[in-house]
């Protein structure tokens, strides 16, 4: 049990794991047109856990 009371639970094989805009959006409260707008994606096709980490980075860089 974590810190905060968590579940540890397994880390997803990134290599295989994908994120449909959906779920990101139901997790973080954004839009899903926000989240396009801001991480340049072009449609709403699922990412896989390695390339959002790529998105976020960039936007991070770019933004901070």
């Amino acid at each position: 049990m974590g810190a905060l009371g968590l579940k540890e639970i397994g880390k997803p094989d990134s290599s295989e794991a994908e994120v449909s805009l959906g779920s990101l959006a139901e997790l973080t409260g954004f839009p899903i047109d926000y989240i396009k707008r801001e991480l340049i994606l072009k449609d709403d096709q699922d990412l896989s856990v390695e390339e959002l980490r790529a998105k976020v980075l960039a936007y991070l860089s770019s933004n901070f």
